[in-house]
C-alpha cells in the first residue's frame, strides 16, 4: 500500500508527524504553499537574518549594476535561472519541477532598473518590492529568487 501524498518523514521512516514539529515537513513530490518572505529576515533580530536580507538585495541590484554596463543579456540570463528554485520545495508547483520565468516577465522585471530613476542610481533597499511594481510577479517568485541567492551564500 502506497502513501497517498508522503512527506519526507514517511518516506525515510521517521516516526514524526507535522504537529510534532516546529519546522514545516516537505512533501516527496509536491511543494509546500509556503515561502520565504525576505522582508522577515530584515526585520528580525538576528543579524545573520539581517546579512542574509542583504545578501539577497545586493544580489538583485547587481542585476541592474549589469544592465547599467550594457550586460543586459547576462542579467536576463541570472534572473531567469534564479526565478525557480525546485530544491527548496516550498511554493505554488503541484510537481517539485516548478516553471521559470519567460524572458518577457523577465524584461519587464529588469527595465525597473531603467524606468525609475531612484532605482537606476541606488537600487532596492528591499528587494521583495517587486512584486509591487510588475504585474504576474508574486510571493512564490520572490520567494524562489530569495532561495537561490540565500543558496549561493550556504554553498560556500
Amino acid at each position: 500500500m502506497s502513501i497517498i501524498r508522503p512527506r519526507l518523514n514517511d518516506f525515510h521512516n521517521i516516526s514524526i508527524t507535522q504537529e510534532e514539529v516546529d519546522f514545516a515537513i516537505p512533501f516527496v513530490d509536491e511543494d509546500i504553499p509556503l515561502y520565504v518572505d525576505p522582508f522577515l529576515l530584515w526585520k528580525s533580530p538576528s543579524m545573520q537574518d539581517n546579512s542574509l536580507h542583504l545578501l539577497i538585495t545586493n544580489s538583485f541590484n547587481h542585476l541592474g549594476h549589469l544592465i547599467s554596463n550594457g550586460k543586459e543579456i547576462e542579467a536576463l540570463e541570472v534572473l531567469i535561472r534564479a526565478s525557480e528554485c525546485d530544491e527548496v520545495g516550498l511554493g505554488n508547483s503541484k510537481t517539485k519541477a516548478g516553471k521559470r520565468i519567460g524572458e518577457k516577465l523577465a524584461q519587464n522585471v529588469l527595465n525597473q532598473f531603467k524606468s525609475i530613476p531612484q532605482l537606476n542610481k541606488n537600487g532596492f533597499i528591499h528587494f521583495e518590492e517587486i512584486q509591487l511594481l510588475v504585474d504576474n510577479f508574486s510571493k512564490d517568485r520572490v520567494s524562489d529568487i530569495a532561495c537561490n541567492f540565500i543558496q549561493l551564500f550556504v554553498m560556500k
